[in-house]
């Protein structure tokens, strides 16, 4: 009996796209930009994402993969806003990335000069699923079961 292994991975190679205040504006050399940052940094982020997100099974069971691009803004004060797909893969794993995302809740925000402004922001969320033999393998690696059933409704 084959059996699934999911993996989530989280690609945390964040993109800076442009502050916002700087659209109108052509950028200064002089000007000193700082991007803003999840409260405990990248590894803070991958830990909080790995563990909130869920892999849809309706995605599972029709062996959707592949990586949702989801952009938002993180604005003067911290919060997240326009929290987005910029590139889909599915529907379920779209709000499911969306999702995550929308609850990583208050970041520092970002700063030209010194001064806190609005930044574009994007993240990559990977979406994948491994078969193999004879267990089901979580993102932490603990073993169980796939009933029979299940098996059937994917293949």
């Amino acid at each position: 009996m084959k059996h699934v292994q999911l993996s989530i991975s989280l690609f945390l190679a964040m993109f800076l796209l442009i502050p916002a205040e700087a659209i109108s504006q052509k950028q200064n050399k002089k000007d000193k930009i700082e991007q803003p940052e999840y409260p405990g940094g990248l590894s803070a982020l991958h830990k909080f994402i790995q563990s909130e997100i869920r892999y849809p099974d309706e995605a599972r069971l029709n062996n959707e993969m592949g990586e949702v691009l989801v952009g938002f803004t993180v604005g003067i004060d911290g919060h997240l806003t326009g929290v987005r797909v910029l590139r889909s893969v599915s529907k379920s794993l779209n709000e499911e990335a969306v999702r995550v995302v929308s609850k990583t809740g208050y970041w520092y925000p970002g700063k030209k000069n010194g001064k806190p402004v609005r930044f574009e922001m994007s993240i990559p969320i990977n979406f994948k699923v491994f078969f193999e033999h004879d267990k089901f393998v979580n993102e932490e690696g603990d073993g169980s079961t796939v009933t029979e059933d299940v098996l059937k409704e994917i293949f």
